[in-house]
């Protein structure tokens, strides 16, 4: 790409023409025309116009791929029978230029003064013919210090703008730079649609069409036309790398969400950021060439580095996966997992755990603490618990005393129950290892084996310091009260009669609900008098005890002598343990380890 080369005859054709009339060339990344240009150029926060286009050409930096022109100045070439039948953009322009003859490698003939990079926006189908590749725009970080040193000289008529005469390592760096735009675009058809990780993002043709591109392939035959080798490629793919890694503002952990994210949300991106994508994409594209030429035997595969702490350019491929999602999401701190899971036994909980815990302040982030209704004290939590709580381990440590590396943050499950049925005293200590031993045969599976002190943090079983939850939080009178509100006649009762049942349950250790399931305490008849025509609902009723507790909360939140409700004490802890977990990666340590680290 020389201004003193000489003009080629229109017998020859330049490699840039054969690739541009290539059946699928441009095909999933449009040429661009150069106001195309300036605003992608405006996207990755380059503020070009058609005059420093002008001089990026004329300096030899940036010249256009292709160039339409009014009469024949090359070979005629013609795609054949297998061209895609879609062609967006200027590709059809292209095509016929290209069929007659009058399409034009720029860089192979000296500087043309007259060449027209503005547009007639007083025209709208007037067009200079420039075209450029999606591809060029790679250039742009390498040739910034020389943006930055644009002169710009008052003519007679308009502005003139000029840039320092470009070192020799920019000029070979536009060379390179140029060549990489080329091979690209005869790549792009066949790599470009697959970069998502999982799906196919195809441009115009149909996916049959495409496919069978795909099975007609070759890539031996491609490095033969192209005279572009493995090593090349491998070798131009950790340049574009190694740029992208100096220039992506995001940091390497950042930069890991947004390669796994589907490659439509990378157009929200810009200025470097953007840059830094457009560097992989065309990496990718190339290191996909080169495996597929590696598949024929051209050259050796290329190395994991996935598994490697060391940093390679190879690490910042869009295919690299340096562990889980899970994992990359942990060690940033914003994993969806929660740190708890809170297992509360019925609806009086469930109602007011949700609103206890916004009347405490606690921030609304489910990522913390999540609530689960466990429906009762009789059910079997083996098996919710071990789902919740047991550790996702990845690559055990190699050296030293066993470690694994989680894969997803640590989750501690919490219960708060009755002490009745699996949760009465003489049982909580049985439940409690049979869910810890359920733990542990599901980290058998993953290959990994625990410290117990580990696991133990990881279950926390706690009951209410009386006989229900409502008796727990709530004086007889209230409760008495709260009935009366939502239940029509009480069975006929008074209040001190329903306050005086209240108690003798209460008394006896038993659920709230024997007060309507059995009735009252008959000293005449020795017994209850039996349950009362319609039962209470548990449901209305806490929506009625709930301003109650509200004030209660109130009261000790304004007070520090005031005793804290303890649902309101359990949800604080919770939230505490919940940031223990919450920010940092996280290790499993083995039979030999002291804590979860």
């Amino acid at each position: 790409m020389t201004n003193e080369s000489s003009a080629r005859s229109p017998e020859e054709a330049s490699l840039a023409l054969r690739v541009a009339s290539m059946p699928w060339s441009f095909t999933q990344c449009y040429p661009l025309s150069s106001i195309d240009f300036i605003r992608e150029a405006r996207r990755r926060g380059f503020d070009l116009d058609h005059k420093v286009l002008r001089e990026l050409y004329r300096i030899g930096l940036l010249v256009p791929l292709v160039a339409i022109r009014a009469r024949r100045v090359s070979p005629q070439l013609v795609p054949g029978n297998t061209a895609p039948t879609y062609l967006g953009g200027h590709r059809k322009a292209l095509r016929d230029a290209c069929a007659s003859g009058r399409a034009q490698d720029l860089s192979t003939v000296p500087y043309k003064a007259g060449l027209k990079f503005e547009t007639k926006t007083h025209e709208p189908f007037w067009w200079n013919g420039l075209l450029y590749s999606w591809f060029q725009l790679n250039s742009l970080y390498e040739f910034r210090s020389i943006l930055a040193r644009c002169t710009v000289y008052r003519g007679n008529a308009s502005r003139i703008v000029r840039f320092p005469v470009p070192s020799t390592s920019i000029s070979e760096s536009a060379l390179r730079l140029h060549r990489i735009a080329v091979m690209a675009v005869a790549l792009e058809a066949r790599y470009f649609p697959v970069l998502d990780s999982e799906r196919i993002h195809l441009v115009g043709d149909s996916m049959e069409q495409w496919r069978q591109y795909v099975r007609d392939f070759d890539a031996g035959e491609m490095s033969s036309t192209l005279d572009y080798s493995a090593k090349e490629a491998r070798d131009d793919a950790e340049f574009l790398l190694n740029s992208a890694h100096s220039i992506d503002p995001l940091g390497s952990s950042w930069a890991d969400l947004v390669r796994r994210s589907p490659r439509d949300s990378w157009n929200s991106l810009k200025d470097s950021a953007l840059l830094a994508m457009d560097l992989r994409q065309t990496a990718e594209i190339l290191l996909r060439y080169y495996e597929d030429l590696s598949s024929l035997g051209h050259a050796a595969p290329l190395p994991d580095f996935n598994q490697k702490l060391v940093w390679d350019p190879l690490v910042d491929r869009l295919s690299s996966r340096r562990g889980t999602l899970d994992q990359r999401l942990m060690h940033l701190g914003i994993s969806p997992h929660p740190r708890v899971v809170l297992a509360l036994e019925g609806h009086s909980e469930a109602i007011h755990a949700p609103r206890v815990w916004k009347k405490l302040g606690l921030p609304d982030l489910p990522e913390l603490v999540r609530f689960l209704n466990l429906g009762g004290t009789s059910r079997d939590l083996q098996k919710v618990a071990a789902l919740a709580a047991a550790p996702l381990v990845g690559a055990r440590q190699q050296s030293g005393e066993p470690l694994w590396w989680m894969i997803k943050p640590p989750t501690c499950f919490m219960v708060a129950a009755d002490p009745e049925n699996n949760f009465a005293p003489t049982k909580i200590d049985k439940t409690r290892q049979n869910i810890l031993k359920e733990i542990k045969a599901t980290l058998t599976a993953q290959g990994a084996e625990a410290n117990d002190s580990d696991l133990e943090t990881l279950v926390n079983i706690r009951t209410w310091s009386q006989s229900c939850y409502e008796f727990t939080h709530f004086t007889d009178e209230e409760l008495a009260d709260g009935i009366r509100a939502v239940h029509q006649t009480c069975n006929d009762w008074s209040r001190d009669e329903l306050v005086a049942a209240l108690a003798f349950w209460r008394s006896n250790g038993v659920d709230i609900h024997r007060v309507w399931t059995s009735g009252r305490w008959d000293s005449a008849l020795g017994s209850t008098d039996g349950q009362w025509d319609h039962p209470v609902s548990k449901t209305e009723l806490n929506e009625a005890l709930w301003p109650t507790l509200e004030a209660k909360i109130e009261r000790a939140l304004a007070d520090s002598d005031v005793t804290v409700p303890e649902i309101a004490t359990l949800l604080v802890d919770a939230y505490h343990k919940a940031q223990r977990f919450r920010y940092g990666s996280f290790v499993l340590r083995g039979a030999k380890g002291n804590e979860l680290v």
